[in-house]
């Protein structure tokens, strides 16, 4: 203890938290571990318990806390975490961490466990809980490696724990469902605006990502200050410090999912009568067994120690695939881009503290870090840049041109996988490995010199579509197809983006200046116009009024009122859309796939040198005969009368989040084409339950007997502007900040009422907000 007058020691973690509106935490601290301390307090304050479940996911130990699970689902988990060794990946990337990345992290565990011993704890949800414990750095650490793995591994969890080879009598396991690929569902609008495009010549960012509102991928909101090293603000996933989407005074930047390829898969050739044995390059290779035990937790609460032995090839562990299990003859294994991605943090630390664009995009190219998604930002004399500098296996052109002939190939295995966004390849041949080659983060990663990227000074953009349309003036070509693909049809989605950023026209997104304000870029994200009837509308009615008439189920049907509505829908879905939920059912009877191409329904095919416009218009209706399209329709009324829907029933009344009671939303799906998305998935590991509705009737538009019930889509929205003086910003969390019961859905209030909230983000602003709760935290 110090003498008497002495002064006492400064404490190693000191942070200031300052709650603006809505709960949002603006942390101030002396150096980068007091920030990551704040953060993580204040992180805990409102979802501490998620990341705690989340932890002992990584660990391997849900069984242990929760028993064997549902179809024994906990221990699969475990069992494929230890196979994955996240922990040991963990301690050691912890090691290699830059000192100031370092720093931040401990800053951050620290200030977590910090509130978990505070009285505030107690009133957590999992309050007294024994898996609600202190966590370490390094588990940290494998945590973001966890969330490097959403494209991968995550997707492959219960794949890599099912994988088992064939009993003496031939006996195989049933491979379990292979989940669908994670871009289908996290889908997001970005936008950076560069001086040409915008009404002050300054840069400007539209943040839209389509996230899950349950679960551990929800966004963050804070605003982090170190005077003189950091001042940056924005969302991260839950548990993820720093921050992965917003901005600074000099840069601002958004994500979308990539729809490139972040692992390969390896169909393996085995021994006859060995089936632990591979070929490769004309030799025999045993594949590497590990045993794992873990502790089950009992019904009478003992624990029950459980072993399973799984496997690896050299390019990675076992898996079992639904129509690949594992044989007398074939197994497949896998290899993951981001299984050693241990620079996904400083990646975005460095992002929060680049003065430049210049040096925001330095840092993607020493970093590489850059977990599975596209980037588009902005800095404030107007300059714009894209990348997708996702982690890209490197395979050279004769193991790309194999591959292309494999999936030429009806019926083959290639094929068929490559349908469900797996790339496999011939395991017994080096041709198929990965090629090393310098400038790259990981041996056999595609380096960054190599990787999609466009600067401009009017616009880039991106809708989870490949990189090549980041701006049709100058499309991005001659890349690897496991970035993506080059000159294939776009979503309706994209191209609604497309349409809003490119017309100039009198009632535009942009206007007739063709120069975006802030005002115009926050309508236009809302607006909710669909592509697909901008497109089809009115030719369908023409059709429908000319013979009212269709035939479903084999019962005529009157579409007469269908007709009406139709034509007197403006092609919006706004809560008050009379017509939206008869249009996205039609849509959906024909289905996704009508929608890229001539076929079913477009009469003009799509092409390369047209990506905008095509395919269009409807196809004609035949000569003699049914028409389809009237049958189709007939179909789509009597979707929505098994939901017990009018056909004049406005979309507000049948869509709605169940969240503090039934909330009217506005919004498409992937078929309306809206570039505000809202739909129902379960895209999440958390244990607690997914949102409740009813039967499902269509799955493709989410439309069940409860209606279109919403827990997913649009989350952070995000419009801002540099400016003379400083920046403008305004925002949106739809599903709240925090498990406050203050702060659960007020924020869903303004999004249904297309209310945004302005950013704080100067001192000024902040000081002298209306409400603003101040907390002082230290540690020793």
């Amino acid at each position: 203890m110090p003498g008497p007058g002495a002064e006492a020691p400064e404490p190693r973690y000191r942070a200031t938290i300052r709650r603006t509106a809505h709960g949002i935490p603006h942390i101030t601290a002396p150096n980068l571990g007091g920030a990551g301390f704040g953060q993580g307090y204040a992180f805990a304050q409102d979802h501490a318990c998620t990341l705690a479940d989340q932890i002992i996911k990584v660990r391997g130990e849900r069984a242990r806390f929760f028993g064997a699970g549902p179809g024994d689902a906990h221990l699969s988990s475990d069992f494929a975490y230890h196979a994955l060794d996240l922990l040991e990946r963990g301690r050691a990337g912890l090691e290699t961490q830059p000192e100031d990345s370092r720093q931040f992290l401990e800053g951050f565990t620290a200030g977590y466990n910090h509130f978990l011993e505070s009285p505030g704890a107690t009133r957590l949800s999992c309050a007294g809980q024994p898996w609600l414990r202190p966590i370490g750095a390094d588990e940290m650490v494998a945590y973001l490696i966890n969330i490097t793995l959403t494209a991968s591994g995550y997707r492959l969890i219960d794949t890599i724990a099912a994988a088992q080879p064939p009993s003496p009598k031939g006996v195989q396991s049933v491979p379990p469902p292979l989940p669908p690929r994670e871009e289908a569902g996290l889908a997001s609008n970005g936008w950076a605006l560069g001086a040409e495009r915008t009404a002050n010549g300054r840069g400007m960012v539209l943040a839209n990502p389509h996230f899950p509102w349950e679960g551990e991928l929800r966004l963050w909101e804070s605003h982090l200050t170190v005077p003189g090293q950091l001042d940056v603000y924005g969302v991260s996933l839950l548990g993820a410090p720093g921050v992965l989407i917003g901005f600074n005074k000099d840069v601002a930047w958004t994500h979308t999912f990539s729809s490139g390829s972040r692992f390969t898969a390896y169909l393996l050739k085995l021994v006859p009568g060995r089936p632990t044995t591979y070929e490769y390059e004309g030799q025999e290779r045993e594949m590497t067994a590990r045993t794992f035990t873990v502790q089950v937790l009992q019904p009478d609460g003992s624990l029950k120690d459980v072993s399973r032995t799984l496997y690896s090839s050299h390019h990675g562990p076992l898996l079992a695939l639904p129509g690949l299990g594992w044989t007398g003859s074939t197994a497949v294994s896998y290899r993951d881009a981001n299984l050693d991605n241990t620079t996904f943090f400083t990646q975005f630390l460095d992002m929060g503290r680049a003065t430049s664009l210049q040096q925001y995009q330095e840092v993607f190219a020493t970093a590489q870090g850059s977990p599975w998604v596209n980037t588009m930002a902005a800095d404030r004399e107007g300059n714009v840049w894209y990348t997708d500098a996702s982690p890209t296996p490197n395979l050279s052109a004769e193991a790309l041109a194999r591959w292309r002939q494999a999936v030429a190939t009806p019926g083959s295995p290639q094929a068929a996988l490559q349908a469900q966004g797996i790339v496999l390849l011939d395991g017994s041949t080096a041709v198929n490995e990965w090629v090393v080659e310098p400038g790259a983060r990981s041996p056999g990663l595609v380096p960054f010199s190599r990787v999609p990227q466009l600067s401009r000074r009017d616009f880039v953009f991106n809708a989870n579509d490949s990189y090549w349309l980041a701006n049709p003036a100058e499309p991005l070509e001659g890349f690897s197809p496991l970035h993506g693909f080059e000159r294939v049809p776009q979503s309706p989605r994209t191209r609604m983006n497309l349409v809003a950023l490119t017309e100039v026209r009198e009632g535009g997104a942009s206007g007739p200046d063709g120069r975006f304000t802030l005002e115009e870029l926050q309508a236009t994200v809302l607006d909710n116009r669909g592509m697909t009837a901008e497109l089809l509308r009115a030719q369908v009615v023409q059709r429908c009024q000319g013979n009212p008439m269709g035939t479903a189920r084999g019962q005529g049907v009157d579409l007469t009122q269908a007709c009406a509505v139709l034509a007197a829908w403006d092609g919006h879905y706004d809560t008050s859309s009379v017509g939206a939920p008869l249009w996205r059912e039609l849509m959906g009877v024909y289905g996704t796939a009508a929608l890229q191409n001539a076929g079913t329904l477009f009469a003009t095919a799509f092409s390369p040198s047209q990506p905008m416009e095509t395919p269009n218009t409807l196809v004609p209706a035949p000569a003699s005969g049914a028409d389809p399209l009237l049958d189709k329709l007939a179909e789509a009324v009597l979707r929505l009368g098994d939901a017990g829907i009018a056909v004049d029933a406005p979309l507000g009344q049948v869509q709605f989040s169940p969240r503090g009671g039934r909330t009217p939303l506005h919004g498409g799906v992937a078929v309306d084409g809206t570039m505000n998305v809202v739909s129902y998935r379960t895209l999440k590991s958390t244990l607690d339950e997914p949102t409740p509705r009813g039967t499902v009737i269509n799955s493709t538009t989410g439309l069940t007997t409860d209606g279109y019930v919403i827990n997913h889509g649009t989350s952070f929205l995000m419009a801002m502007r540099y400016t003379d003086s400083g920046l403008e910003a305004r925002a949106l969390l739809t599903y709240g900040e925090s498990e406050d019961p203050s702060h659960l859905n007020d924020q869903l209030q303004l999004f249904a009422q297309k209310q945004w909230r302005p950013i704080l983000f100067s001192e000024q602003e902040i000081a002298s907000s209306p409400v603003l709760e101040t907390t002082t935290v230290t540690r020793e």
